[in-house]
């Protein structure tokens, strides 16, 4: 899911991930989306929701586990 003016490369968008993932800033990201989602920020329906949620378990799971 790319946005307009966002060009990054596979290689690119792999290296973000990670560093996402390494600095734990992968939850809170999700974290902060599912709070604006609650507070009627941001509307998703009720299986995006279940979706993110999955998220956040599996992303706070595997950062305990660190």
């Amino acid at each position: 899911m790319r946005q307009k003016g966002a060009v990054l490369s596979n290689e690119q968008e792999q290296l973000l991930l990670e560093l996402l993932f390494k600095q734990q800033y992968a939850l809170e990201i999700v974290s902060s989306h599912m709070t604006d989602i609650e507070k009627g920020l941001i509307n998703v329906n009720s299986e995006q929701y279940e979706e993110i949620v999955s998220l956040y378990d599996c992303l706070r799971d595997e950062y305990a586990s660190c």
